[in-house]
């Protein structure tokens, strides 16, 4: 398995998971539903590497709370989150520097903002590309992440 290449589809991960239908909330796209448990195939996708996976998200305890991985179960990272910061844990060696990890907390904190502005909302863009698919542009650092939530 290529290091910049995680998977899709995590089978015990699905059977636990539950889809919503996304709407749009006034000043944001809200991607998170904090009523429910919400399941999204991810794909990360820079100039030199992608990584693929799936991402499942709960609100628990005015945090929220989620994985990424990929289809044998591998996690990528877990994630913790609330309206200010976001904090990577239990992420996997080649995506564990510094500087990745900066850059995908302050990525993923955008998404739970209810309206981002300011430094979170600096070189980030985020757009619905169909019903349940988000996109999620850092231009400054030419990332692209991709949502697209499933059901089972």
């Amino acid at each position: 398995m290529k290091t910049g290449s995680l998977i899709l589809i995590s089978v015990y991960a699905c059977l636990a998971v539950s889809c919503r239908t996304v709407g749009d909330a006034p000043a944001a796209i809200r991607m998170f539903d904090a009523g429910r448990t919400s399941g999204y195939q991810v794909r990360i996708r820079t100039e030199q590497a992608e990584v693929t996976g799936i991402l499942i998200v709960k609100h628990i305890d005015g945090e929220w709370r989620g994985s990424l991985m990929n289809e044998f179960g591998l996690k990528a990272f877990d994630l913790v989150a609330s309206e200010r910061k976001c904090r990577l844990i239990h992420v996997v060696p080649f995506l564990d520097k510094w500087y990745i990890r900066r850059t995908i907390e302050r990525d993923f904190i955008y998404l739970f903002r209810d309206a981002p502005k300011g430094k979170a909302a600096r070189n980030k863009r985020l757009t619905r590309t169909g019903e349940g698919a988000f996109v999620l542009k850092n231009t400054a650092r030419h990332i692209e992440y991709t949502f697209q939530a499933f059901t089972l």
